[in-house]
């Protein structure tokens, strides 16, 4: 941080935030963090840190078997009581991430901890951007199987309805030309036949 811009007191809390994120404790620099938006609420740099901690602490302690954190813990997005998305979801991502990306962009010089937290924030609303409003309520037990089948089954629907609408369109141009081309005096129709006389 600039020792220009940042007050002495405030740039060794950040600091010392930003060792810990280096040296992997999380805890410890949540609360330095945690330090500096208390004694400095009106610095936009501690509130960036801060918010960046706070992601760096969800994505911690939320990780699955794989490793992955869950992406609605690092947005900050609260699901219904039986723990599952709703229709109301995507509006709360969506809204999350917005916020938290001007949140995070507040400081003047990016840390490691506040770009790393950027990236989990990114990361996490690309991962919940797929969820279609439709499907808030399907069970989380759904296998990638059964969405591919679900995908294919659209996918064929979509053909058939295209072609059901190409071969009306078809049907439709026909009964014109041979309204137009049957009514005329003289005039050749369709296929070459003389439609006039």
């Amino acid at each position: 941080m600039a020792a220009t811009t940042v007050p002495f007191a405030l740039r060794k809390q950040l600091e010392a935030a930003e060792k810990c994120f280096v040296d992997g404790n999380i805890k410890v620099g949540k609360m330095h963090a945690d330090m500096a938006a208390a004694l400095f609420s009106s610095s936009p740099e501690a509130h960036c840190a801060q918010a960046a901690f706070k992601v760096h602490s969800a994505a911690a302690s939320t990780k699955d078997k794989l490793g992955k954190p869950d992406p609605y813990a690092v947005l900050g997005v609260k699901l219904n009581a039986t723990g599952k998305p709703d229709a109301t979801t995507p509006d709360a991502v969506r809204k999350q991430h917005k916020a938290l990306c001007a949140q995070l962009a507040t400081a003047k010089d990016t840390s490691a901890a506040v770009a790393a937290a950027c990236k989990l924030v990114d990361e996490a609303f690309s991962a919940l951007t797929d969820i279609k409003k439709t499907e808030m309520g399907a069970p989380a037990s759904t296998s990638f199987q059964q969405q591919q089948k679900q995908v294919a089954q659209r996918k064929a629907k979509q053909r058939r309805e295209d072609e059901e609408f190409q071969a009306r369109a078809a049907a439709y141009q026909e009964e014109e030309e041979d309204a137009y081309y049957g009514g005329g005096r003289g005039k050749v129709g369709r296929g070459g036949r003389n439609s006039g006389f």
